[in-house]
């Protein structure tokens, strides 16, 4: 959802970008940085000090936001550092979400282990039938994640309690109802990928040796 916005926010990612670009620093390292600025986010979620929490979570997901941009600007776009971005995103997405383990393990660990079950619905599909990046429709993508849970430690920093409830654990659990609701879509979406691959001759061919189970083990 929040993904398809990237567009519109190209010029306010060019701005934040430029001081990264004046540095020289490598894109990469623009990627990587959003890791230990998470672990400092989990660091003020253990002892329960949201606002500060929020700031490094901000400074985290910012690295997402720019560091494409950093790599474009500085004409230094690769496909390794295509992928690299993705994954340290979601190294990043993991801690953040892993840090509530210690104030409520079930939700937390729910969390991240249905987040990483939609994650997967998408590039497992490629591993059945010829695949692109292309928009997928579903809730509960990185950006609609991230979004949520800044907007949750925002709210718990003035708010910490919602009618009785913890704050964070309801918006945990709005997060994993939005990703379970994500995955049913998705895995919806790659049936009808499947589904056309079948009519257009797209099946991967070590498939088409086997069918059934027994070829996707």
């Amino acid at each position: 959802m929040l993904g398809k916005t990237r567009p519109l926010t190209k010029s306010l990612t060019f701005i934040l970008a430029k001081p990264f670009v004046w540095l020289r620093a490598p894109p990469n390292f623009v990627s990587f940085l959003g890791i230990p600025l998470a672990l400092c986010a989990a660091y003020f979620i253990f002892y329960q000090q949201y606002f500060f929490a929020f700031v490094f979570s901000l400074l985290a997901i910012l690295m997402d936001f720019i560091d494409g941009s950093v790599a474009e600007q500085q004409g230094r776009t690769t496909y390794f550092g295509n992928y690299f971005e993705t994954m340290m995103d979601k190294y990043t997405e993991v801690i953040l979400l892993a840090s509530f383990a210690f104030h409520f393990g079930i939700e937390s660990a729910l969390a991240v282990g249905l987040s990483l079950m939609e994650s997967y619905a998408k590039p497992r599909a490629a591993l059945v039938v010829v695949a692109d990046n292309r928009d997928w429709p579903a809730i509960g993508e990185h950006a609609d994640k991230l979004a949520l849970f800044l907007v949750g430690l925002l709210a718990a920093s003035f708010m910490p309690e919602i009618n009785g409830f913890e704050t964070m654990k309801v918006v945990f659990w709005i997060l994993i109802a939005m990703v379970t609701v994500g995955a049913v879509q998705r895995i919806l979406y790659a049936k009808k990928l499947i589904d056309e691959g079948g009519k257009k001759g797209t099946i991967l061919p070590y498939l088409k040796k086997k069918a059934g189970h027994d070829a996707v083990e």
